[in-house]
């Protein structure tokens, strides 16, 4: 029954959040690109010894003032990670973003690298890449879409967040790709146990360069299907890519056209006397799931002055879905969207930014569906596909988005830094404005400790389906946040700092189901914690990061008054990582990861029969069980070979060294009287082989 209910919430929901309100939750931003060196690359990113090449290096000409607006955002609740860092992160097959689930505040989301933040679900988090709304970070909601030698970082924002900031009630994921490497031409191809890929990048000339990477799962054309207790598994595939072409055309002026595209394909079948049929027999026949999306974007940087640089961008994105579960029914869902934005970062006087921006966003969404409509939540755990009556939606929705935001660094004295500034939103589907302020205060001492404090309220849509005709409740309203945050950062040394920060955030107008309307907006909660992070910098040999979350989250129902844990409340959760040195181009990495027993739903008997015959659970309170406590640990082995004009780089992982089985949830028998665990699932072995030309 879990597993059914995730389906139909994790696919048919977030199809529709996605489609139906897009509008309110972009497919495109304004984070600009962090400033790049003038190559566009790092002594290790190049073959030490090119035999008999000759290398010219061509510097091409930039903006007196590169154009961050990072530089003018605050310190509170940030987290940043290099990837360089992460792509030797045990356990992670190289894939850099598989570091967030090792970040402060960060709750462990079973089989999924998207993360639940401080109390938020992953679908409450916004994504951006190169200053690009993004929908979609992950493949499968695991492996993320990107070649990793083109993340150059990401930036966790946990709570307060700038109003710079599009509009969510849990974090921001902000994603850097690197520019393109201007000395020569560059080739890379990579094989690792699921996939493989190739990057090729260069100048055209001294003020043009450009990169293409691509990339495509192979396991499926190896082993076509898996069956296991009636059902049929088509080995699912991912493919995406990437694409930078960068053109300087004068010292004032930077365009950047910028390419993005990403898809996952999954098939299976369910028998008839399959246990999850005989639960929910609306699961009987074949299955499919769906969708890829693309993305062109230009940017145009321009140096107004000394003191003043412009960004303007332009973005289309198109996303499509078709997917189907048995004799459910089928959901297929075309998203066309297009966004324009322009930004200015002044700097006023020493100490004094400005920032300022506005977007215009446009959003298409067709839907076709006849799905069955169940109206389920997380208030709601009795949530029985099978006797929902299906529901039909043919229809075209255009909606219009506008937005402002203004925000303003000001140190106040010398040790004091004010950071202040407002959010105004406004969309037509829902015909709601906003006005969110943002602030936040920098004390740094002498004795190189920083404290900070924040405040913020934010809104996020409901999820699409919730608020759909027919399906939901088109008049919900928007879900509401207010975040507080105070922490301390002390810097030991060169090499070594620690940070302690303490947050409580509080929501209101959650959604829960209503027999009437399908949806209302009638519960809330609250999420509070500590989190401790002791980290290394990569100096010498040794580096790593310890990481300490003690929290707490809950949700209640404001029309029964039931309170409960969310479904991804860990009280304690703590991470260890560390690398070492272990010269001759040999390197060796760990990772420890722990967390208490997340909750679940426990089903204490049956009460009665449905129509077909088939016996009602009951359930226990919602998520008043605990699953047992998860740990885990990862080694990793990198070895470098230098050649005399290439270079061949080569891992291995071992992953749940010490074979811990690990409980993820719990399965049913048909009739519910026995119960048996369901344990996370672990490649025991994984390996990568990348070879740079």
């Amino acid at each position: 029954m879990v597993r059914v209910r995730n389906i139909y919430l994790s696919v048919l929901f977030a199809l529709f959040y996605v489609s139906s309100h897009a509008a309110e939750q972009p497919e495109v931003g304004v984070e600009p690109m962090p400033a790049q060196s003038d190559s566009g690359s790092s002594e290790q990113d190049a073959p030490t010894d090119v035999g008999p090449l000759e290398i010219v290096i061509t510097v091409p000409k930039s903006p007196k003032r590169s154009f961050n607006a990072k530089s003018g955002l605050s310190q509170v609740s940030a987290q940043k990670l290099d990837g360089e860092t992460v792509r030797k992160l045990a356990g992670s097959s190289g894939d850099p973003l598989r570091a967030l689930q090792t970040l402060p505040g960060v709750a462990t989301v079973d089989g999924s690298s998207a993360p639940a933040v401080r109390g938020s679900g992953p679908g409450e988090n916004i994504y951006y890449v190169d200053g690009l709304r993004s929908a979609k970070l992950f493949h499968f909601g695991s492996i993320s879409i990107f070649n990793a030698d083109l993340v150059e970082g990401f930036d966790l924002y946990s709570a307060a967040f700038s109003p710079y900031y599009g509009d969510v009630t849990g974090a921001v994921i902000d994603v850097a790709l690197r520019d393109p490497r201007t000395d020569r031409l560059h080739g890379k191809a990579n094989i690792n146990l699921i996939g493989s890929d190739f990057l090729v990048e260069g100048p055209r000339n001294e003020d043009q360069s450009f990169y293409f990477a691509a990339r495509r799962s192979y396991i499926d054309l190896l082993v076509k299907q898996i069956e296991q207790d009636g059902v049929t598994l088509q080995i699912p595939n991912y493919w995406d890519y990437q694409g930078k072409y960068l053109w300087q055309i004068n010292d004032a002026n930077r365009l950047t056209f910028h390419l993005l595209g990403a898809g996952d394909s999954l098939k299976f079948n369910i028998a008839a006397d399959a246990k999850s049929a005989q639960k929910q027999p609306i699961l009987v026949g074949a299955s499919t799931f769906s969708d890829d999306s693309a993305t062109q974007a230009l940017t145009l940087d321009t140096v107004l002055s000394g003191s003043a640089v412009n960004r303007m961008a332009f973005q289309h994105s198109t996303s499509r879905f078709k997917n189907s579960l048995g004799t459910a029914g089928f959901v297929n869902l075309k998203l066309n969207n297009v966004r324009l934005s322009d930004q200015v970062d002044l700097e006023v006087s020493r100490g004094h930014s400005v920032m300022m921006g506005a977007e215009l966003i446009n959003s298409v969404t067709q839907v076709n569906a006849d799905f069955v409509n169940a109206n389920c939540t997380q208030f709601n755990p009795n949530c029985d596909l099978s006797t929902a009556a299906n529901q039909q939606l043919n229809d075209e929705f255009d909606t219009n988005v506008a937005a402002l935001f203004a925000q303003t660094r000001k140190r106040i004295t010398e040790p004091l830094t004010l950071v202040g500034g407002v959010r105004y939103s406004n969309e037509n589907y829902t015909n709601t404005s906003f006005w969110e302020p943002r602030l936040a205060l920098e004390w740094a001492s002498d004795s190189g400790t920083l404290y900070t404090a924040g405040w913020g309220r934010h809104h996020q849509s409901p999820e699409g389906a919730q608020s759909a005709p027919k399906f939901g409740n088109p008049a919900l309203g928007q879900i509401r946040a207010e975040h507080s945050v105070v922490g301390v950062k002390h810097t030991v040394n060169a090499t070594w700092d620690w940070k302690v920060e303490a947050y409580y955030k509080k929501f209101s107008d959650l959604v829960v189901n209503d027999a009437v309307l399908n949806y209302i907006n009638a519960a809330s909660g609250k999420a509070y914690g500590v989190e401790v992070l002791v980290s290394k910098a990569a100096t010498d040999r040794f580096s790593g990061w310890w990481v300490l979350n003690l929290a707490k989250s809950l949700r209640k129902n404001d029309v029964t008054g039931e309170s409960f844990r969310f479904e991804f409340d860990q009280p304690v959760n703590t991470t260890l990582v560390g690398n070492v040195d272990l010269g001759d181009n040999w390197g060796f990495g760990m990772k420890w990861h722990y967390h208490s027993g997340s909750p679940y739903t426990p089903i204490t008997g049956t009460n009665g029969n449905y129509p077909d015959g088939r016996p009602v659970p009951v359930y226990a309170g919602v998520n008043s069980g605990s699953l047992p406590a998860y740990h885990q640990l990862d080694f990793r082995l990198d070895r470098n070979h230098v050649f005399s004009n290439w270079k061949l780089n080569t891992y291995i992982e071992f992953n749940n060294v010490y074979q811990r089985r690990n409980v993820v949830g719990y399965s049913y028998t048909p009739d519910f009287t026995v119960r048996e665990p369901v344990y996370a699932f672990v490649l025991p072995i994984s390996f990568g082989v990348q070879a740079e030309f």
